[in-house]
């Protein structure tokens, strides 16, 4: 019987291994978040302070569709191998597997859209300030939309049209994350204090990390039994 930290690390190095073998999703994803920021300010007048205006918004939601889009077929392949009916079958918790898989798919979101963090400072005037507020947002906000994307993800494992049963799942879910998230930005655009922003951020992530796991184990099992 292998210790938690071994199960959870195993599981990590599969899901990195799956990742690095297939990038193709993740490419799709990280160019949509290029193509959505970059393109987006083309559309818009020129001036500078309208630009920042509604960056904060643009760059979060542009966030949250590029995880959607990756997130979509999160379950799918694993439903279609049989390697779930393992996973339920063994002894070992759940809850730690699907822990593992999505802090995999966390960081190779997130490094994309951390190494775009500096062409979008070029693209909306950000200080360099305002652009370590900006990567501080997304590493402390974005676990908490990749895990629920896994809980939207779960839902509709096995299911057609899966893409707007997870938008109508996720959707609401995630608002205030985005509005806190938009927030911290906005706020360091005007000179003030973002901790508290920030610490929001943190605890709704830690929030999603600690307990989401285990409520999607439940679906996944409800959804295999069905």
């Amino acid at each position: 019987m292998m210790s938690m930290t071994t199960l959870f690390l195993r599981q990590f190095r599969r899901e990195f291994l799956l990742h690095i073998r297939q990038p193709k999703l993740l490419l799709h994803s990280s160019l949509f978040f290029l193509m959505v920021t970059i393109f987006f300010p083309l559309t818009m007048p020129p001036e500078t302070s309208i630009l920042r205006s509604v960056s904060p918004g643009l760059i979060w939601i542009a966030m949250l569709l590029s995880m959607l889009l990756t997130s979509v077929g999160l379950f799918q392949q694993d439903y279609e191998d049989g390697i779930i009916e393992q996973w339920l079958i063994s002894s070992y918790p759940l809850s730690l597997i699907v822990a593992g898989k999505l802090v995999v798919h966390w960081l190779i979101n997130l490094l994309p859209m951390l190494i775009f963090c500096p062409l979008l400072a070029l693209l909306f005037s950000f200080t360099w300030q305002e652009t370590g507020v900006l990567i501080l947002s997304l590493i402390a906000g974005t676990p908490a939309i990749l895990f629920l994307c896994g809980l939207a993800a779960a839902f509709s494992s096995g299911m057609q049209q899966k893409g707007v049963l997870m938008a109508l799942v996720l959707l609401p879910l995630t608002i205030p994350v985005m509005i806190f998230g938009s927030g911290t930005l906005t706020t360091a655009m005007q000179g003030l204090a973002v901790s508290g922003y920030l610490s929001m951020l943190l605890a709704l992530s830690l929030l999603a990390v600690g307990f989401l796991p285990f409520a999607i184990a439940a679906v996944i099992r409800i959804s295999l039994v069905d």
